[in-house]
């Protein structure tokens, strides 16, 4: 009975053995598969984090790039809005008390993104030399091709003032001149879309 007992308890053991291997082998395939699914959820995952941040990234580039080409818009003429470009001309001459004007607006047809513009300009000498200066400074992209500057000599003369001063002893004519009058007229391109 000893015999067949330690078979039977044998036996037993054997068959414990390989259900639990056979256990083992189950459970480290499952883990495994889990594992495969979990590396690819996270390979997704991660693909889809910086894919969004990507484009995070892509966006505030975008918003930069707007306001770069705001700036640069700022910069050219749109040759379709060039009354506006003229009207900023006439308000920074009546700004800085010049008469200013505008004798012509071409756009070459040799030269692309350009328009020729001709002004004059009537005023005193720091008036039209303040207003040349700002024009150059001006936020457009401006290149001066001439500019004419001449003392108006027929204003001069008539806008003389002869005042008769009189003292009891004798009388005296003052001539007081009037403030000079210059004419400037000025040619220059700028940069258009």
């Amino acid at each position: 009975m000893k015999k067949s007992n330690t078979n039977l308890i044998l036996i037993i053991s054997v068959l414990l053995f390989i259900i639990s291997v056979g256990l083992f082998v189950y459970i480290y395939r499952v883990i495994e598969n889990k594992n495969r699914h979990t590396s690819a959820v996270m390979a997704t995952l991660n693909n889809k984090i910086a894919e969004k941040e990507n484009i995070n990234v892509l966006n505030k580039k975008m918003a930069e790039l707007g306001d770069v080409q705001k700036r640069i818009g700022s910069y050219l003429v749109d040759t379709s809005q060039i009354d506006t470009f003229v009207g900023y001309l006439e308000e920074m001459g009546a700004d800085n008390n010049i008469d200013l004007s505008v004798k012509s607006v071409e756009v070459p047809k040799n030269e692309k993104n350009k328009i020729s513009l001709s002004i004059d300009i009537r005023g005193s000498f720091e008036n039209i030399l303040k207003g040349i200066s700002l024009l150059e400074n001006a936020p457009y992209n401006i290149s001066v091709t001439s500019l004419f500057l001449n003392k108006d000599m027929t204003e001069n003369e008539s806008d003389q003032n002869i005042f008769l001063e009189t003292t009891p002893a004798k009388t005296k004519e003052v001539f007081t001149p009037a403030k000079s009058v210059w004419q400037a007229n000025l040619s220059f391109n700028v940069l258009s879309l």
